[in-house]
């Protein structure tokens, strides 16, 4: 069964042995091979998918990706015109990422219930977890533009919320998807596929250098707070609450 067939793009515009902590990766593109993707849910009810996928020299790499809001939607409507509705960033790349591991979307994509350690906040530690598996992507390779991001730290505000302190962190985070071997976007496989069909020669892969030219080896500066003053309005930083974790006919391959 797929738990995600309402996520289409229909109308879009205990002590544990460890090593330390998560290590932390440059910005780049990876090679990455799934090794488990499965589903989640925040407390407030928005959707999510944990990557954990394998890098170069063996090295792991664990993400969560929230792709719906907390009422189910993985759309925002445009704040210039109210009916286009815009796909939320998190289901552009979950959903590419499914396109290129299995030339299906997220929305066809099956599940089935398997057991992994998953971080349980009130034992405070990873607890085997029965969780839904999307089985058709394991194994499956892609290449993954991985951003190194300097972010503040969020604490407690005592009524449920969270606000930000003058304490950073570096996080990754997963900004675009291609190809393993052709290199190509889904928008350009898209591109290419449609010049293809009007009998013109596919334009190929173009994006990855560019963006590898632009952002490889670069670290982001994301903070609100910089010496406790918000960084747009100069006040101190605001409280903000983010999400916390808790057939069909088949269409040919856009890859071939």
């Amino acid at each position: 069964m797929t738990l995600f067939g309402n996520l289409t793009n229909d109308g879009l515009e205990e002590s544990q042995d460890r090593l330390g902590g998560r290590e932390i990766f440059d910005t780049n593109v990876y090679d990455m091979t799934i090794k488990a993707l499965y589903a989640g849910q925040s407390d407030g009810g928005a959707h999510c998918l944990t990557i954990v996928g394998v890098l170069p020299g063996d090295k792991e790499y664990k993400e969560t990706i929230y792709f719906t809001n907390k009422q189910g939607e993985n759309f925002f409507l445009n704040k210039q015109d109210k009916t286009k509705k815009v796909p939320l960033p998190g289901f552009t790349t979950v959903d590419e990422l499914c396109l290129i591991l299995t030339g299906e979307p997220l929305s066809k994509q099956a599940t089935e219930e398997k057991i992994v350690n998953v971080w349980n906040k009130t034992e405070g530690k990873e607890l085997p977890t029965a969780v839904p598996m999307l089985m058709d992507c394991l194994g499956k390779e892609a290449k993954v533009a991985i951003v190194r991001s300097t972010e503040n730290k969020n604490k407690a505000d005592g009524n449920g919320g969270w606000t930000p302190t003058a304490d950073t962190q570096d996080v990754n985070a997963i900004e675009k998807v291609f190809h393993p071997t052709l290199l190509l976007s889904v928008p350009e496989a898209r591109r290419d596929a449609a010049l293809a069909e009007e009998g013109k020669k596919p334009l190929g892969a173009e994006f990855h250098d560019k963006w590898v030219e632009r952002n490889a080896g670069k670290t982001r500066d994301k903070r609100t707070l910089k010496d406790g003053a918000d960084v747009k309005s100069g006040r101190p930083g605001r409280s903000s609450t983010p999400p916390q974790a808790g057939e069909g006919k088949k269409a040919p391959s856009l890859f071939g």
